[in-house]
């Protein structure tokens, strides 16, 4: 969210291999940001009027927000269908309708020397914390 940080760990995906579903710290030139992980090496994504099937299944996301109706943005609502290569990775922001992320040829796909940890909390920049964990 607009104005939080986050604290990572950025050894853990080195003990513990990425999957579908995680949560990860991805570094794009000299930006951190944090991305799920949507689809994996061998996997086939595709999203359909803002639901997501991998290897034609549709994908429980409780966590993803929509702000804006189906169609507000075609080219973030229904894209692929995108085989994930091997080594690579298809991540999604949870904010979906303002996320730049894997549906946009500008981010594209993640090499796994991108992902640089995983993301264990957020705070305000005030230092506030916040009461709840990223996951």
């Amino acid at each position: 969210m607009r104005g939080e940080r986050f604290v990572s760990d950025m050894n853990y995906y080195r003990r513990v291999p990425e999957s579908r579903g995680n949560l990860v710290v991805v570094r794009r030139q000299d930006l951190l940001t944090v991305k799920r992980i949507a689809a994996v090496g061998g996997d086939t994504i595709q999203g359909k009027d803002q639901q997501v099937f991998v290897n034609d299944q549709l994908q429980t996301e409780p966590f993803v927000q929509h702000k804006f109706p189906v169609g507000r943005d075609p080219q973030l609502d229904t894209f692929g269908p995108v085989v994930v290569p091997s080594g690579k990775y298809f991540v999604m922001g949870d904010n979906r309708d303002i996320s730049l992320d894997s549906r946009t040829p500008d981010f594209g796909l993640v090499d796994a020397m991108s992902i640089a940890g995983k993301p264990l909390y957020a705070y305000h920049f005030s230092g506030q914390p916040l009461s709840r964990e990223l996951n």
